[in-house]
């Protein structure tokens, strides 16, 4: 689609043009500049908002440019992509045109355009006491990529990466990128026949593997992935122990391969939903989608190259990516890659390289104040923390206040198919950051429905929550039409329930799954797990219907004491009386000590779900 605005004032004309100038946008661009009086006519074309432009683009372009002079045609506001394509072309020795200023960050690139702008001696990455420049992550990528080209990786390949997060992850992400592949990010924490379903759901046909916890036996795990079930076909070794750095020497004969350009639309990623309520699916995306995602996060954050942070979340998951490896990549801020995701190794790595940067799920910075060498002091170089994953209680987020006065919390709604879908502003009151998950970021639609019908309901009631916006998920992967889950006026289904308040904030209230039916009524888990969390010594509470007999479900509550504790449940009982009607009151009180948890920083529903049935002996 292309965009077209003309100007006139007296003989000067400026044609501003939106969108891609291609095969099938040109003849628009061509006709706006053919209706032209070309008589003494001075014409600037803005190219602030096109994208990019193909040879059908040029040609009418050229044919402007005959009818003009140097002095009288101006082409300005080109981007890098465009100037490149000009370059190229030889068209830079034909038109006369400015570049677009770049003090704002720019998301109309690709992975590989953004990496080639930020490759210089500047410092991005420290993993192991070991530090690497933008320009080492470029030219080490470039061997990897070298490396998996003569595998056969080439444009449109599905390429999985499957490690705990390292700089090789990185370098191995990049070179994916650099080949035009599809990069496929994989839950490490998943044993091998597990990776092998994940692979035939996204046609996965070379694996970049790393020290995968669920591999005991290499054998084992080869033979699972290779002429097995699963479509891989070459498996690339991108472990701690291996040092692409000792490889340097071999940049120089290959520094100019692999310069094909790529559009920052263009499907380059792959994120696999965690499966928490069934099985995974393939979340098709573009840089552009993931991108912005993080540009949404910084405009809360403020994030500058002077920031440094502290990368524990996974980079398998979106929000791990974006906040982790995205604000590297469109700030400059440094990244400090912990070799392990203990409480404890962060709050080493912030106190020791006095990170300001703490992007992170609720559950670990509940355990890291937990552990003994936890102090104010060890955390107080933190300015901002991003919190996403899950939901913090009133009493969780006042205790992290209270610890961390000089850390600015905003919690972060959002999901695989789209990274950021509302956040809470820096300026916001204590109630909108304990209460709510803040208000639509980036110009994302949202709209409440009932999820019987389908239908909006008024602000204020509770609904399934679906939302609409341009970085949204291109597509669920091989899924057949009926599986897709934009609707035919582009809205997503999010399967969360929400009410949006009289302010415009968002308030989550639960999962459209996790919706408890108990003898006809309907009951939010949310509601009740917010009353329990205020209950003494609470760590974390997960609410969930089990079977029963007469009444279909019946509520249980799943606790995690704070160290040491013991619960009350006649205590419990009571107090939650007072707050709640009697029919939300659980029927079982369940005390852990841990929830079992997915690699995204969730916890894992399906089997806590199990775990607990099995417990209580319930059918």
């Amino acid at each position: 689609m292309l965009l077209i605005n003309v100007n006139k004032n007296d003989n000067k004309v400026v044609v501003t043009t939106e969108g891609t100038v291609d095969t099938e946008t040109a003849p628009k661009l061509s006709e706006a500049l053919l209706d032209l009086d070309y008589n003494n006519l001075d014409l600037t074309i803005d190219f602030n908002k096109t994208d990019y432009i193909t040879s059908a683009g040029l040609r009418v372009l050229l044919v402007a440019r005959k009818k003009l002079s140097e002095a009288t045609m101006h082409i300005i506001n080109v981007n890098e992509m465009i100037d490149e394509v000009f370059r190229i072309t030889g068209f830079s020795n034909i038109l006369t045109y400015t570049l677009k200023e770049t003090s704002e960050v720019d998301c109309h690139l690709s992975f590989k355009e953004l990496l080639k702008k930020r490759a210089n001696d500047t410092l991005a990455f420290v993993f192991a006491g070991r530090s690497y420049t933008w320009k080492d992550i470029d030219r080490l990528s470039q061997i990897v990529a070298d490396d998996l080209a003569k595998a056969g990786v080439k444009k449109g390949s599905h390429v999985g990466i499957c490690s705990p997060n390292s700089v090789n992850w990185i370098i191995s992400f990049f070179a994916v990128q650099k080949l035009g592949a599809i990069a496929l990010l994989v839950n490490y924490g998943l044993k091998p026949d597990e990776i092998a379903s994940l692979a035939q759901i996204g046609d996965i046909t070379h694996l970049c593997y790393g020290a995968i916890p669920g591999i005991t036996d290499f054998n084992v795990f080869s033979a699972a992935l290779l002429g097995g079930r699963s479509p891989i076909t070459y498996m690339y070794d991108i472990g701690i122990s291996v040092d692409f750095t000792e490889r340097l020497s071999e940049y120089d004969a290959i520094s100019e391969k692999y310069g094909e350009t790529f559009h920052f639309d263009d499907p380059s990623v792959v994120i696999f939903t965690s499966g928490s309520t069934g099985k995974p699916k393939a979340v098709l995306s573009s840089s552009f989608n993931l991108l912005n995602s993080v540009k949404a996060i910084s405009a809360e954050c403020d994030f500058t190259s002077a920031d440094k942070s502290c990368a524990f979340l996974p980079f398998f998951h979106v929000f791990g990516f974006a906040s982790c490896i995205g604000i590297g990549l469109l700030y400059g801020c440094v990244s400090y890659i912990p070799v392990d995701n203990k409480p404890a190794t962060m709050i080493d790595i912030i106190e020791k390289e006095r990170c300001t940067i703490f992007n992170t799920v609720p559950t670990m910075l509940l355990a890291m104040i937990q552990q003994p060498t936890f102090t104010p002091e060890a955390l107080s170089s933190l300015r901002v923390s991003a919190l996403g994953g899950s939901a913090t209680s009133e009493s969780q987020m006042t205790m992290l206040h209270s610890l961390l006065p000089n850390n600015h919390f905003c919690n972060i709604y959002g999901m695989s198919e789209n990274a950021v879908i509302t956040i809470t502003h820096y300026e916001d009151t204590f109630e909108h950051i304990t209460q709510t998950v803040g208000t639509n970021a980036n110009g994302i639609e949202i709209e409440i429905r009932n999820p019987a019908n389908g239908e909006k309901v008024p602000d204020g009631q509770p609904g399934e929550i679906y939302i609409r916006s341009r970085e949204m998920i291109v597509c669920y992967y091989q899924l057949p039409i009926e599986k897709q889950p934009l609707d035919d006026e582009g809205w997503l289904a999010t399967g969360d329930l929400g009410i949006i308040l009289p302010d415009g904030y968002l308030k989550l209230v639960g999962r459209a799954k996790d919706l408890i039916i108990r003898g006809g009524e309907n009951i939010s888990p949310g509601e009740i797990a917010d009353e329990i969390a205020k209950l003494p010594d609470v760590a974390d509470v997960k609410v969930i219907g089990v079977p029963h007999e007469m009444l279909g479900e019946e509520v249980a509550a799943v606790i995690m004491m704070k160290d040491k504790a013991t619960f009350d449940e006649d205590f419990a009982r009571k107090t939650l009386s007072d707050k709640l009607a009697k029919y939300k009151v659980p029927a079982y009180f369940v005390v852990v000590d841990k929830f079992p948890m997915l690699g995204s920083g969730k916890i894992d529903a399906i089997t806590l779900k199990k775990d607990v049935i099995a417990k209580l002996n319930l059918r």
